[in-house]
This record gives C-alpha cells, sequence and structure tokens, in this order.
C-alpha cells in the first residue's frame, strides 16, 4: 500500500529558499516510485507566514504557483494536516521550521509527521548551547573557542580580548544556511562590530568563534526500521572557509565521499552518539573539523537540506537508498515512537 503524504514546505524563514529548491528535488524523487508514496497534498507557507493548500495535483512548481493555494489561516491549516489523514513531511528549515516552533505546533495538535521532538529541533538552532552539550557528552571531543555576545550590549574590545588572537568567524547563534556568517582575518574593533551589527536584525545573539583551519566533515545520520544505518562520511574541499556561498553556489566547494578510515569512524561515532542522546527524528547531519589529530564540533542540523547538491542526499544514494526511503522511514520512525501519558492528576493539600 503507498503511503500518502502532504509535503509542508516554504516557511516564514531565512531559509524559505533552500526549503522550495529542496521541494523541487523531493518531489521530484518520489514521482520516480508512485507505488511506494503518494503526494496527496502540498502546504505552503509563504513569507510572510500566510498558508496557501493545495488538495489534488498538478502539485505547484515554483513560488508564483505555490502562492496560488487556497488560503487559509494558521489554525485552519493546523486543523487540515491533524485531520487529513495524511503523513506530514516537512520541508520547513531554520526558523519557525527546524526551532521547536512547528515542533510544537504538531506536538500539541497530534499532527503525524517528521517534525521530532521539540527540544532536540530548539537545540539544533542553538550553536552555542548544542556545542556546550556535545563537549559535554562526547569525551574527545572539542568545539572552538567561543563568545556568545548580544548585540544590543556589545564590547568589542572585550569580545576579542576573550577570542584570542588571529581569525575569528562571526555568526548568528540561532540561524542555517551560514547566512551572514563571516570569517575576519586578524579584525580590530570596528571589523568585529561591523559583523555583529550585520548578523543582529536576525538574532541578537552572536557567535564570536577562533576560526579553526583543517579538514572539514559532514557526517549524515539516518534511522531505519528502528536501527542506525551507517552513510559514508563527506569531506568539504573548500578554499579555506566553508560559508554561505560555498555552501550554495556551484563549484565553490567539493563534496567528496569519504573512505572508512579512524578519523571517519570516530566522526561518525561523535555524530550517532549526539544524535542519539538527544533523540533527533529520523535522520540528521553534523559537521565537524579536525586538526592535528583533534576533532572539534561545529553543530548538528536535525533537518538537513535535501536540494539535489546536498550532502544528505549523496550520502543516502551511496547506499542505494532514495528520498522515497527517506520518507517511508520517517513514517515508520513517527509510529514507532513510545507514547508518553500526559494525563496525572494529584492532590493539593496546602
Amino acid at each position: 500500500m503507498s503511503l500518502n503524504i502532504t509535503l509542508l514546505v516554504g516557511g516564514r524563514s531565512t531559509e524559505h529558499d533552500a526549503s522550495l529548491h529542496g521541494y523541487h528535488h523531493v518531489l521530484s524523487e518520489l514521482r520516480k516510485e508512485p507505488d511506494r508514496v503518494t503526494v496527496d497534498s502540498v502546504c505552503y507557507v509563504d513569507r510572510t507566514g500566510a498558508v496557501h493548500f493545495f488538495g489534488s495535483g498538478p502539485w505547484p512548481e515554483d513560488e508564483k504557483d505555490l502562492l496560488a493555494g487556497e488560503a487559509l489561516s494558521l489554525g485552519a491549516a493546523i486543523e487540515r494536516l491533524r485531520s487529513g489523514g495524511s503523513f506530514v513531511f516537512s520541508l520547513l528549515h531554520g526558523n519557525e521550521g527546524e526551532d521547536g516552533g512547528w515542533q510544537g505546533l504538531a506536538e500539541v495538535a497530534g499532527i503525524r509527521g517528521n517534525f521530532g521532538p521539540v527540544l532536540a529541533s530548539a537545540l539544533g538552532m542553538d550553536k552555542y548551547l548544542q556545542a556546550a552539550l556535545a563537549t559535554a557528552l562526547l569525551p574527545g571531543l572539542r568545539a572552538p573557542r567561543s563568545v556568545l555576545v548580544r548585540a544590543d550590549s556589545f564590547d568589542a574590545q572585550r569580545v576579542l580580548q576573550e577570542a584570542g588572537p588571529g581569525s575569528l568567524v562571526v555568526k548568528p547563534n540561532r540561524m542555517g544556511a551560514s547566512l551572514l556568517t563571516t570569517c575576519l582575518r586578524d579584525p580590530d574593533e570596528s571589523e568585529l562590530a561591523k559583523a555583529v551589527a550585520a548578523a543582529a536584525p536576525y538574532d541578537n545573539q552572536v557567535l564570536v568563534q577562533e576560526f579553526v583551519s583543517g579538514r572539514e566533515y559532514s557526517c549524515s545520520v539516518y534511522r531505519e526500521n528502528g536501527r542506525l544505518v551507517e552513510l559514508p562520511v563527506a569531506e568539504v574541499v573548500s578554499q579555506g572557509f566553508f560559508g554561505h556561498e560555498e555552501k550554495h553556489v556551484k563549484g565553490r566547494a567539493r563534496i567528496e565521499l569519504c573512505a572508512e578510515d579512524p578519523t571517519t569512524k570516530a566522526i561518525r561515532d561523535y555524530a550517532q552518539a549526539l544524535f542519539e542522546a538527544t533523540e533527533v527524528a529520523t535522520f540528521a547531519r553534523c559537521d565537524f573539523l579536525v586538526r592535528d589529530g583533534e576533532t572539534y564540533f561545529l553543530e548538528i542540523n536535525t533537518l538537513p537540506g535535501l536540494m539535489s547538491g546536498s550532502i544528505f542526499p549523496m550520502a543516502l544514494a551511496a547506499t542505494g537508498r532514495t528520498i522515497t526511503d527517506l520518507v517511508v522511514a520517517a513514517s515508520g520512525d513517527y509510529e514507532s515512537r513510545p507514547a508518553r501519558d500526559k494525563v496525572k492528576e494529584y492532590d493539593i493539600s496546602h
């Protein structure tokens, strides 16, 4: 029997475009195996947060077409997703996508989907806290020296002293796709202040980190039928810094799937342990740097990109698996999740 799904796409998010590109790729891949997965609706959240719904095909291909769907209030959309009977496969990235917001809505409303736990997603959008957790849980794993600053009370001189000498990476703490991430070569106070100011409108928390020059790796993690599948670790080959343009402009970086060796095995062990500890749903991607034999944690992404050139689909395909396999696994993962009792009465006498 074919699995009926709703594709949830777009989002009031700085990563809206990544969601649209992922939607195009996922839709194209699902069409190759229509006997296993059937798309029976598409729910589009536009850049302003308005919802547009499609209950029958042909499915919209671009943003203009997506905007032509049936207009629904957010409450009506949640009810449609809850009562429609289909498994919701969310392609919402970043803020209001994978930061715990929609995960909470799905939990409270009882929407079946690949949203996963609120806590795992919220941690996955907070680089500072997830690094603290990862290094506390996993002996031997390091993180770049970091200073978390608030843009509204920012002291450039103090931050430079705490961050230490050398090049620094400045990034929004709770934002994805390496947007507004800057590598500063031995910056002065003015250069640092400018980078923090650029990120501030999107996140008042800005992370200032030492630049670790090393080999960058990305490890995809995937659960299928209750067990973790070993996907190949990928090495990111760039010109010294893997920022937003390097990630999204063809030719700016090269992705190479690695043969198994002690380094990639250690990276996979770290990634899988963090995935299990935070109870991420079905799939994720963890990024690391390796310098002088030491492994540095960068971040965990609880909804990795599913564009045609994204790392996770490449790693999945290397094992002979497809996007359809991923969607089916996500549905199975949801159905096997242990139910929690949420009602318990007790007496209060004071």
